[in-house]
């Protein structure tokens, strides 16, 4: 028996699964896992939540792919799953400061506004008499510059 045979015979196995559509073939953090009151913590399963959390998926998104409930992620994969968001938060952060140092200006402003507080708005403060007229009635013209714009002074 040669390498081919061995490569015909995976090919022959594989065959069926391909052309039967109702048949589905899930990757290994698909499987099913019967979910029972006595779930049993899996390492493996903890391995493989890490590394979706690692990839940014969100906690709903990383159970539904591995095929448990939100809670008995957060009862049994709670620290893995958190551990691979600080993984790629971490990687993430590493490259940006990695840029910014380099010169890449707007992850440099990026990281300027969001981890120093820099803000780009600016503030005008105007000092002065304040003038202005304010009255909850509506005056005509006519009174209004009686009252306002005359030299009559009502002192």
């Amino acid at each position: 028996m040669d390498e081919n045979d061995l490569k015909q015979g995976e090919v022959i196995e594989a065959d069926p699964i391909l052309k039967n559509p109702e048949m589905e073939v899930l990757p290994p953090v698909m499987r099913e896992i019967p979910q029972t009151r006595d779930h049993q913590r899996d390492e493996q399963l903890a391995l493989q939540i890490r590394d979706m959390g690692r990839l940014g998926l969100s906690k709903s998104s990383t159970a539904l792919a591995a095929r448990i409930s939100t809670y008995l992620l957060d009862k049994y994969y709670s620290d893995e799953f958190l551990e691979g968001q600080s993984q790629m938060q971490k990687g993430l952060a590493t490259v940006a400061i990695a840029e910014a140092m380099n010169g890449n200006t707007p992850i440099l402003l990026h990281l300027l506004k969001t981890k120093l507080g820099w803000s780009e708005q600016q503030t005008l403060e105007i000092t002065g008499e304040i003038r202005s007229v304010v009255s909850a009635k509506p005056m005509s013209k006519e009174e209004f510059v009686q009252r306002y714009l005359t030299q009559e002074s009502e002192d």
